[in-house]
């Protein structure tokens, strides 16, 4: 299967390995590639890949779908074409030229159940609510500062750092934000993949 290499303003920011079946692209969060951009619609287009071949579809987007300079409804991707939406420039490379064969012969296809499968992937980082009234919910960090509610005590902020990070800023005390676990450092934490933010019995993991 091939996969997309995803650029914005001329800078790469992603690579997705294209899954067997529907790849879904918009701004929504419940999509499988997720670009957040207001010129990209909820559920803007669409991925579909049979086999080696893969055919982009729009789906009644706002601001259209485009193969190089050209609107299209649907079109079937060749290799190094380049996909549209929004400010977002989305490479494809086809599976053949990423597996490029060795001395002539070809790798063989990997067992059905290694097949790689599409992560959610956008220019920022993201929390995943994973248990609460938010579970489920991807809430991507786009803004420099990303307030979490704690009702009666004081939120907890998460701020993007100069370096391209995310700090975590909270109060210590009884119901205030935690993260795992344990009260939030004096002067804030900077996050790791994987950390888990508690706010309000709401936890969430943070994801990069």
């Amino acid at each position: 299967m091939g996969k997309l290499v995803i650029k914005f303003q001329g800078k790469q920011i992603a690579e997705v390995d294209l899954k067997l079946g529907d790849t879904k692209i918009g701004r929504k969060a419940t999509c499988d590639i997720v670009l957040d951009d207001i010129l990209v619609s909820g559920e803007h287009a669409i991925v579909k890949t049979v086999g080696v071949k893969s055919t982009i579809q729009d789906l009644g987007s706002t601001n259209g779908t485009y193969i190089e300079n050209q609107r299209v409804r649907q079109h079937e991707l060749k290799n190094s074409e380049t996909i549209i939406i929004g400010g977002h420039s989305l490479i494809y490379r086809d599976a053949l030229n990423l597996d490029a064969p060795v001395f002539g012969v070809r790798p063989a296809a990997p067992p059905a159940s290694q097949e790689r499968r599409t992560t959610i992937l956008m220019p920022f980082a993201q929390l995943l609510g994973i248990e609460g009234k938010d579970k489920g919910k991807r809430l991507p960090l786009v803004k420099d500062m990303v307030i979490l509610d704690n009702p009666g005590k004081n939120p907890a902020r998460v701020s993007r750092s100069s370096g391209g990070g995310y700090v975590l800023e909270a109060a210590i005390g009884q119901g205030e934000p935690m993260l795992n676990g344990k009260p939030v450092p004096p002067g804030g934490q900077l996050l790791e993949h994987g950390d888990i933010i508690d706010v309000a019995g709401t936890k969430f993991q943070f994801s990069k």
